[in-house]
């Protein structure tokens, strides 16, 4: 029996490709760009994040209504469409006469998002790669794990060059003309592969683990979506704070050497995930993650002034976020199977929303108000609760497998 559906690597290559182009034009060009924009606006900075975690917040309303749409229209249709719309506020962005309306295009950009991002091609990989979902979902966190490193340089050279408006209509450009295709090539295929097989019995798949039926399975589901939420929290909160909480233990410019270690360890740990535990349940990856953000939260809380703890802290949090990518979209799939997945992932995408949007902002908060060492604490807390529902789901999947 194969370990993945054949034709596995065009699906993976070409989501790779967008997931590098709509990650990179969504989130990792806004905050290169904000400096200029605020400035040609003559506006704060907090103004701009501000519509950016309104607009994290609303697209929890979306995966809601969207996740159906993957299961019903078919994933990669769903994502043409979405390249589409994200094209045209990225131009709306580059040509915004004012900052209300730029601030209006950025909530909308970051409420449509999960039509095009990992969660939506997520669902299309259990479409197109039946047999070895799982393997495929490593291999394109793999490639797209690089949209940081490609765009976080590129648009600040293109910023420095063009200016940012003519930087969003290139990138509106790039998902218009590159990613926008490459979807309708997937559907394309996705229907030919549908319609060989439509007057034949459909193949039975096995399932790579035993999924959860019945009250197990409702139980299952909000253990998984509460737990997952939970860790979202602290990702979203430590991932924007990284560099801020760094240069507090006192380390200067060394705070920007270390946090470049972050990139690296997650691309180790996916490489890791693609090889040494590639047969290992997804649960079990997901509690390792998590056991890794434990880590990375102790190691910056007895950091003090210490290169040595600091660096801990980075490469675990970057091993724990890199983890994360992979186990969002591989767990759903092993617990619940393929049935209805895009509708269960854009549930599990709507609770990560509802409870990561502010966290950045109370997180800043709490640094201000209770000072670093009791923040930490309190993050740590959360943590060991999103780990403690992940265990309990553990439990409930074992007494599933031995009834």
């Amino acid at each position: 029996m194969r370990e993945i559906s054949p034709g596995w690597a065009r699906f993976v290559i070409a989501l790779g490709v967008t997931q590098i182009l709509g990650y990179g034009a969504v989130y990792y060009a806004f905050p290169v760009l904000v400096p200029s924009v605020a400035a040609e606006f003559g506006i704060p900075e907090t103004w701009l994040y501000g519509a950016f975690s309104i607009g994290l917040l609303l697209s929890a309303g979306v995966a809601t209504l969207a996740g159906p749409w993957l299961d019903r229209f078919g994933a990669p249709r769903v994502m043409s469409v979405g390249s589409v719309l994200v094209a045209v506020l990225l131009a709306a962005l580059g040509l915004a006469p004012n900052a209300i309306l730029y601030m209006a295009c950025v909530i909308l950009l970051e409420a449509i998002s999960f039509l095009v991002l990992y969660d939506a091609a997520f669902a299309a990989l259990a479409l197109g790669v039946p047999t070895g979902t799982r393997k495929a979902i490593t291999r394109l966190t793999l490639i797209a794990g690089f949209a940081s490193t490609i765009f976080w340089p590129l648009t600040g050279y293109l910023n420095e060059a063009i200016g940012w408006r003519a930087t969003y209509l290139i990138f509106a450009a790039l998902n218009l003309l590159a990613a926008m295709p490459l979807h309708l090539w997937l559907a394309r295929i996705a229907r030919q592969a549908a319609g060989r097989v439509e007057d034949k019995p459909a193949p039975v798949i096995a399932s790579d683990w035993p999924i959860l039926t019945g009250p197990a399975a409702r139980q299952g589901f909000w253990l998984l979506a509460i737990g997952f939420a939970l860790i979202a929290v602290v990702i979203a909160a430590l991932g924007v704070h990284l560099v801020p909480l760094l240069l507090a233990l006192g380390l200067g410019s060394q705070a920007y050497l270390v946090s470049m270690a972050m990139g690296p360890a997650q691309v180790a740990i996916r490489v890791v995930d693609a090889t040494l535990w590639r047969h290992t349940h997804p649960l079990t990856v997901a509690m390792v993650s998590c056991v890794a953000l434990v880590g990375a939260i102790l190691a910056l809380i007895f950091a003090s002034d210490g290169l040595g703890l600091a660096l801990a802290f980075a490469i675990l949090f970057g091993a724990g976020q890199g983890l994360t990518s992979i186990v969002r979209g591989a767990v759903p799939l092993a617990l619940f199977g393929p049935t209805g997945i895009g509708r269960k992932l854009g549930h599990l995408a709507a609770m990560r929303s509802v409870f990561a949007a502010a966290a950045p902002f109370i997180f800043g908060l709490g640094l201000t108000t209770l000072g670093m060492d009791t923040t930490l604490v309190l993050t740590l807390a959360i943590t060991f609760a999103g780990l403690g529902l992940l265990i309990w789901l553990h439990r409930l999947v074992q007494r599933q497998s031995a009834r």
